[in-house]
């Protein structure tokens, strides 16, 4: 069967490109199945809805299949309806968290034949072959579709993939992934990169993630990984890599032999994970960087204890602080990442973020808290009406920097100002400590994020910084 996948893309210019994995495991299960797989990457390629729309069209496809978080739904709508004019016998689909969460609204504004739910590789496999064999499809596990009458059906659930190392790896030569090796990484760092997913799920229950791969862990094996790093290394020279996992730092043994294969095959590899506070001790840490990390994101979001409860995070501020202080001393560069706004946001809990941001010597980007579907403030917010047209509340969503719902008892402008003043504060404290190294480095970064426009905003909240020690 001739199979079209589309990646959306999220943002125009220069910045940091994170590589379709979900879409080219699909990708690479359907090829491997038989299937003729074109991909029309609009975030590699940097392509317009016009010229995406051409190459779609000259693949002549039987089946198109849209990727893409939610924060893509607006571009699928506008490629879909188009598509449905022009082709209107081709069956579409479209997977990955946003499909999942509110699939009638992708089914029926993207005018889509069905909706892969959750973990989409056997699903979809069985789907095409089902299409291809004139089979009946509705029944296939993982599939949402609308009746005659428009009302929407669930076909039975999909069991997970216990077994990951079954999945082959992605179809990385389909998408323009040198694009992608060559962009700047999270760090915003020239140099060439790819990043290898080591891990699904994730068990904890944070009221702001949706939790597409279930809350049940399942891990590669260390074996299957670094294979799949040095097949990076060999085909596309990378110099660096990460784990994106929710969790990768989730269990010790699982991190302690990882990092003893990666030190044996690929000594010279630097890497970077995303982790936990409460998951991380002083020999992991040191086992992690002797093996190649020298950067890990723990997601903190706040600097208030009550808040961090409001969060479901299931830890403490303290705790927060003394991991980031000791995975430093470890030797890993450590980052946090924050959030401002949610329910029970105070001007109280923003000034102990700010404190707890100078106590930790680290500065980040704070952002708005925005309700993906499928959350639990989604669905309080939606409740509670704070959310009217979820259609057009989720067209909007782009970056987290733009305020899209006040979720706090504070004025909208209220909470604006006291975003640039903490942005502003906990970045001067930062660059007060080391002036000479940090200002440079710092408005290096910016203009590659976010250009000139990014560097204004900073220096506006720097200002704004400067108006008192209190918002």
């Amino acid at each position: 069967m001739k199979v079209t996948l589309v990646y959306p893309y999220y943002g125009r210019g220069k910045r940091s490109l994170y590589f379709p994995y979900g879409l080219a495991y699909i990708a690479s299960v359907l090829r491997e199945a038989g299937n003729t797989i074109t991909v029309v990457d609009m975030e590699g390629d940097d392509l317009s809805n016009d010229k995406a729309i051409s190459q779609i069209l000259a693949s002549e496809p039987d089946l198109i299949g849209f990727g893409g978080m939610i924060t893509r739904f607006r571009i699928v709508k506008k490629l879909a309806q188009r598509l449905r004019k022009e082709m209107p016998s081709v069956f579409m689909i479209a997977g990955n968290s946003g499909a999942t969460t509110v699939p009638e609204l992708y089914l029926k504004s993207c005018l889509l034949d069905a909706v892969v739910l959750g973990e989409g590789e056997i699903t979809t496999s069985e789907l095409v072959a089902a299409l291809e064999n004139s089979g009946d499809w509705k029944d296939i596990p993982g599939i949402a579709y609308l009746n005659e009458e428009g009302k929407l059906l669930l076909s039975p659930a999909r069991e997970l993939i216990d077994d990951l190392d079954s999945i082959p790896f992605p179809a990385w030569d389909l998408f323009p992934v040198e694009s992608y090796v060559s962009s700047l990484d999270h760090r915003q760092t020239k140099v060439r990169h790819l990043e290898v997913v080591a891990s699904r799920g994730c068990p904890f229950n944070c009221v702001y993630c949706y939790r597409i791969y279930g809350r049940s862990v399942r891990r590669r094996s260390p074996e299957s990984i670094v294979s799949e790093v040095e097949e990076l290394v060999s085909r596309y020279n990378i110099e660096y890599t990460g784990f994106p996992d929710d969790l990768f730092t989730s269990d010790r043994n699982f991190v302690m032999d990882t990092c003893r294969l990666i030190k044996e095959r690929l000594p010279d590899l630097r890497w970077s994970c995303i982790g936990r506070v409460n998951t991380v001790d002083r020999e992991m840490l040191k086992t992690m960087n002797e093996a190649g990390c020298d950067w890990i994101s723990y997601g903190v979001e706040s600097g208030n204890n009550r808040m961090l409860s409001i969060m479901k995070r299931g830890v403490t501020a303290q705790q927060c602080l003394d991991s980031i202080i000791l995975t430093r001393e470890s030797g890993i560069q450590v980052e946090g990442s924050f959030m401002i706004g949610m329910f029970g946001e105070t001007e109280e809990s923003v000034r102990d973020t700010v404190e707890f941001c100078k106590k930790a010597d680290i500065t980040a980007p704070m952002l708005y808290v925005t309700p993906y579907p499928g959350t639990e403030i989604f669905n309080r917010a939606v409740n509670e009406k704070l959310i009217l047209n979820i259609e057009e509340f989720i067209e909007k969503m782009n970056a987290a920097d733009e305020l899209l719902v006040n979720l706090t008892d504070l004025s909208d402008e209220k909470l604006a100002a006291l975003r640039n003043w903490a942005q502003g504060t906990i970045g001067r404290n930062y660059l007060k400590k080391k002036p000479l190294t940090r200002i440079p480095a710092l408005i290096v970064r910016h203009i590659s994020l976010g250009g000139f426009k990014g560097l204004a905003h900073d220096i506006r909240a720097f200002l704004a910084s400067l108006s008192g020690s209190k918002p």
